[in-house]
């Protein structure tokens, strides 16, 4: 797989606040194993910090069983791949135009397998990706050695 930008969660929003409420951005994020709960909860926590707001999360197969809940206006959605679902992805895929038309931000958090997959299964989701990032933990220590 192809390698991207590294990025944290307090990057991402700061990215995301500086682009203002209501600019619809789609994001793949790729996390691999037990750093994807400690990446969303710093989302969580750097959104509520920086502004003022929250994520509605859902994993993958909470969509797919569910459906995506009503979208508030330039509200964020992150939806974590917890396995790979053909179905959901098709769908997203066939329904990437109205994902965020309200002016949300998707947030779409996978494994390298998963994103993987995705990339090459969903085009239409792949050309309206805002961005790839490679999204890692914070770094609470100031880079300081443990």
């Amino acid at each position: 797989m192809m390698k991207f930008s590294a990025i944290t969660p307090f990057r991402l929003v700061r990215s995301l606040g500086v682009a203002g409420a209501r600019n619809p951005a789609i994001y793949l994020l790729i996390c691999e194993g037990p750093a994807a709960a400690t990446v969303e909860a710093d989302l969580l926590a750097e959104t509520a910090v920086q502004l003022g707001g929250s994520i509605h999360v859902n994993t993958a197969s909470q969509v797919l069983r569910d459906g995506l809940p009503g979208w508030q206006d330039g509200s964020t959605r992150l939806i974590y791949f917890d396995a790979w679902l053909p179905d959901l992805v098709a769908a997203l895929d066939r329904h990437s135009a109205a994902l965020v038309q309200d002016g949300g931000q998707l947030l779409l958090l996978a494994d390298e397998k998963s994103a993987e997959r995705l990339l090459s299964t969903a085009p239409n989701l792949r050309s309206r990706l805002t961005d790839v990032f490679q999204i890692v933990p914070d770094d609470l220590s100031g880079g300081l050695p443990a």
